[in-house]
């Protein structure tokens, strides 16, 4: 089976087969980290082996509609899940790490922490980079 990717701009990825048929992801968000730290590891660098019964479990929770992932033959499942890996857990960090720049990004608060959960994650790494640029050019001044 060959899958195509496509990024779209509402911070979905949708999946499309050759029959074009297509399924669509979610990025992920602060509000998903603890459960993919229970899943994938405690974090960066440190990757554990997962079931297939823990793919389907990720594929559910990111899939934007209701679908029967268990259906689906397991080489079909693997193949979809590599695209979620590269394309959207490739942002995942431990809930830990996500604290730690959430609160550098608030300027050393947590009072927005749980409206800064349902940031997708690929606009909030953009947000830790870009503060992480602003506090470069102030140290360099």
């Amino acid at each position: 089976m060959s899958l195509v990717v496509k990024r779209n701009p509402n911070y979905t990825v949708s999946v499309i087969d050759r029959k074009e048929r297509k399924v669509s992801f979610r990025d992920i968000s602060g509000s998903d980290l603890e459960f993919l730290d229970n899943i994938i590891g405690g974090g960066e660098g440190e990757e554990k082996q997962i079931n297939l019964d823990q793919v389907v479990e990720i594929l559910d929770r990111l899939c934007t509609k209701r679908i029967d992932f268990k259906g689906l033959p397991q080489r079909t499942l693997l193949e979809i899940f590599e695209k979620i890996k590269d394309n959207i857990l490739c942002n995942y960090m431990s809930k830990h790490t996500w604290l730690r720049l959430c609160y550098g990004v608030q300027n050393g608060s947590f009072a927005g922490v749980l409206d800064m959960e349902q940031v997708p994650m690929s606009m909030f790494m953009a947000m830790t980079q870009i503060h992480q640029e602003a506090i470069e050019s102030i140290n360099k001044s």
